[in-house]
């Protein structure tokens, strides 16, 4: 008796329409574009008011420095939110996606759309949390640190 291989002919993302390729890929990648965004400007821009010649400055070179480097750390955080939220959504119109055991979403792929979903998600609250923690830090620590 030989034993025959099943194979299934539907797709295994069958709820990719659901969810958007934009949505799934803003949920992915906005929360770490802003928080590069954040980190490159903001040293940028501290660097350049503590630090613009061959000695450094007890007081920043321009008034207001603080006040744009934490603006620009609200930004990206809300960008950051904005793109959890978005992954969050995904993640929820994909709910229904895999139905099968573990053995077969791993050996197939099913569900790769939530994957990718829940993937923005965790990566968009991660990189939220660590924006978080940059800006407590522009609000605790003098900008040119003397």
């Amino acid at each position: 008796m030989s034993k025959q291989l099943q194979f299934s002919t539907s797709h295994p993302a069958p709820h990719r329409h659901e969810v958007s390729l934009f949505a799934l890929g803003f949920g992915l990648a906005a929360a770490p574009l802003a928080w590069a965004a954040q980190t490159i400007i903001g040293y940028a821009l501290s660097s350049h008011a503590c630090f613009p010649g061959d000695t450094p400055r007890v007081a920043p070179l321009y008034a207001g420095a603080g006040q744009i480097a934490l603006a620009i750390n609200l930004i990206a955080i809300m960008v950051a939110a904005v793109a959890a939220a978005a992954a969050y959504r995904s993640w929820r119109a994909t709910r229904d996606e895999n139905d099968g055991q573990l053995h077969r979403l791993v050996e197939i792929g099913e569900g790769r759309t939530r994957f990718l979903a829940l993937c923005g998600v965790l990566t968009s609250l991660g990189f939220l949390v660590a924006m978080i923690f940059a800006s407590v830090a522009i609000l605790l620590v003098p900008l040119c640190g003397r």
